[in-house]
């Protein structure tokens, strides 16, 4: 079942949440460089391919984490002055969504060129733009899965099982 394989999963991330951060995390940009190298010219997905997209995964088995910490802790440090956010969970929520989305903008786009450099394109202002754009369209989803997640976060029976898997 379900909460079998949660729970498991817990057990394993317990005892080693370095290695199934990073493992969750590797699976997401090996598999998205492989998903979206389907769209190219080139399709095959390389050794060196594997290998660039493997090792942003350490940054991001490190960042996604403390990502949602952090924004958390902004919105609630914002909040003591802000009433409007303070008294609404909906918009207190919203706004933890928001700075978490922005937040990651520029690990993206630091990722976006770190990808130029993989796929032997030069790291020019236009090619930048098209990052951004790119990556402002890619939100969109991305912003509903963290609303999930930051309102799943906030209850602790769901938060352990959606900490590693967030990773």
């Amino acid at each position: 079942t379900v909460d079998s394989v949660l729970h498991g999963y817990e057990r394993i991330h317990s005892a080693y949440p370095l290695i199934t951060n990073y493992l969750s995390s590797a699976v997401g940009t090996v598999g998205g460089d492989a998903i979206a190298k389907q769209f190219t010219d080139n399709p095959d997905v390389t050794q060196r391919d594997v290998a660039f997209t493997a090792t942003a995964a350490i940054a991001y088995s490190y960042l996604a984490p403390k990502m949602i910490e952090w924004s958390t802790k902004a919105t609630n440090k914002i909040s003591e002055s802000w009433k409007t956010l303070k008294s609404n969970e909906t918009i207190h929520t919203l706004f933890n969504t928001a700075l978490l989305t922005a937040m990651y903008f520029p690990v993206n786009m630091a990722y976006w060129n770190y990808l130029s450099l993989k796929n032997d394109e030069p790291i020019t202002l236009d090619n930048n733009l098209v990052g951004a754009a790119t990556l402002g369209i890619a939100t969109i989803p991305y912003l509903f899965a963290d609303y999930v997640a930051i309102k799943k976060l906030s209850q602790p029976a769901t938060k352990k099982y959606l900490r590693p898997f967030y990773s």
